[in-house]
């Protein structure tokens, strides 16, 4: 008998009835949420592209001159070339490259398509003293320098709206730094503040406002250069302070600025030798870069300052650089001194993982999230 009803029971549900002679019911699988219908298109992405592709979309490049030596205006065929050659994942603009608004606009627009992947498209525009567009004849608001600033909100919504207008989707901005060095050479009203509280509100306020129009914050420049005797651009830059001096002071608008959700954070060229042991600047050091992931909890885009610096040429080449900072946890190679060098170097890493397979995908989704959240891909 019990032989007869598994038999009887076997051919019901063989036709799909229950053991009752009722219909089986089917169990649809869940919808994919949006994250996981984002993950699966980045990962098909990384999984399709080779390693120069890969390399590529860790470097931030920039196009200020032509030939001649005036300003690139209007895309070349060698930024096109180059763009294509190393397939370049960003690009930063200077005054060179601004003359009116509907020519920016015609220049962002094709850079656009000339990029394989979608560019994120980047300017210093500070207000104050470091400000692309005043030096252009594209309208604008004009502020001051951010240590006069009372409404921080309304400057980064400001300049957010002005810049996607012209189709930047960065602006290497807010400066985060405190204000403790008067002889500072560099940094000093940039700054918002010398209090690193009120300077932390300030920074934090930028970034909200600016995140409402679709335009990433950058703040800069980590570990703190508020601090230094000399600048970057010309040599080795240090902070002499502990760790218990960076944490409660340098760290403090960095934090915010974590909390505020900004996209990304410039790693300065900048050594702490009473604060890590490694002895190398900030934007190459594993160690520096390690606490900004661990200890900051920071998961958006690392990215150097300007590779083509002093305090990087006089000690390292663009390849070697470019190589370390990937390696040391930075998310995006900018302005290396010379492109086809890094690239190069990037791409030859990757192959033989001297930079590991996990360290450029985690890279690489920094880069890829951002630029699918913007629709750029």
């Amino acid at each position: 008998m019990k032989k007869l009803l598994a038999i009887l029971l076997t051919g019901c549900m063989a036709f799909g009835m229950t053991a009752c002679g009722q219909e089986e019911q089917t169990v649809e699988a869940p919808e994919k949420t949006p994250e996981e219908v984002k993950a699966e298109y980045i990962q098909s992405m990384i999984d399709d592209m080779d390693a120069e592709e890969k390399a590529g979309q860790l470097i931030m490049a920039d196009f200020r001159t032509n030939a001649d030596g005036t300003g690139m205006t209007v895309l070349s065929d060698e930024a096109k070339d180059a763009l294509s050659e190393y397939h370049i994942g960003g690009v930063i603009l200077f005054a060179e490259n601004l003359d009116t608004a509907e020519q920016t606009k015609q220049l962002t627009a094709d850079l656009q398509n000339a990029a394989d992947y979608g560019l994120l498209i980047g300017i210093d525009e500070e207000g104050g003293l470091v400000s692309r567009l005043k030096k252009s004849n594209i309208e604008h608001e004009t502020f001051p320098d951010a240590a006069e600033i009372e409404d921080a909100a309304y400057e980064g919504r400001t300049i957010g709206a002005e810049l996607a207008e012209l189709g930047i989707n960065v602006d290497f901005a807010p400066v985060a730094d405190v204000n403790t060095n008067p002889e500072n050479p560099i940094i000093g009203t940039r700054a918002f503040s010398s209090d690193p509280q009120a300077a932390a509100s300030k920074v934090a306020e930028f970034i909200k406002a600016m995140k409402e129009t679709g335009v990433s914050a950058c703040a800069k420049h980590f570990p703190g250069h508020g601090d230094t005797a000399m600048d970057s651009h010309l040599g080795e830059t240090y902070v002499e302070h502990d760790m218990e001096r960076l944490r409660s002071v340098e760290f403090i608008p960095f934090e915010q600025a974590i909390t505020a959700g900004t996209d990304f954070i410039m790693a300065g060229h900048i050594k702490t030798p009473n604060a890590t042991a490694d002895g190398l600047p900030a934007s190459v050091s594993p160690e520096m870069l390690g606490i900004l992931r661990n200890d900051l909890m920071y998961d958006g885009i690392i990215i150097t300052d300007a590779m083509n610096m002093g305090a990087i040429v006089d000690a390292y080449g663009s390849g070697e650089s470019a190589v370390m900072a990937v390696q040391a946890g930075v998310d995006i190679v900018l302005m290396p001194a010379d492109l086809s060098e890094a690239a190069e170097a990037l791409t030859e890493a990757i192959e033989k993982g001297t930079i590991s397979e996990e360290r450029v995908n985690e890279a690489l989704w920094h880069v890829l999230s951002l630029k699918y959240d913007k629709g750029i891909l």
